[in-house]
């Protein structure tokens, strides 16, 4: 029981302070030898900060859009 405690108060307080660091990714990534940072909200963004930093801004791989892909449009068949 207090094991399960320990594990629930733990999923709490990493909820309450900041989440898993998922919700933090963005669209564009700024790769560097030493770190990536994907927390871009435009590329222009990402070279902003990569003149200061180094490295260089890309495409996030592995961002995935909350918004909806758009309704494929359908074809009127004569």
């Amino acid at each position: 029981m207090t094991r399960m405690l320990t594990i629930a108060a733990a999923l709490g307080a990493s909820t309450l302070l900041g989440g898993w660091g998922f919700d933090r990714q963005g669209p564009f990534c700024l790769f560097d030898p030493d770190f990536t940072n994907c927390g871009f909200p435009s590329m222009a963004a990402c070279n902003a900060t990569r003149v200061g930093a180094g490295g260089y801004c890309g495409v996030n791989p592995r961002f995935v859009s909350a918004e909806l892909p758009p309704a494929p449009k359908h074809r009127k068949h004569r």
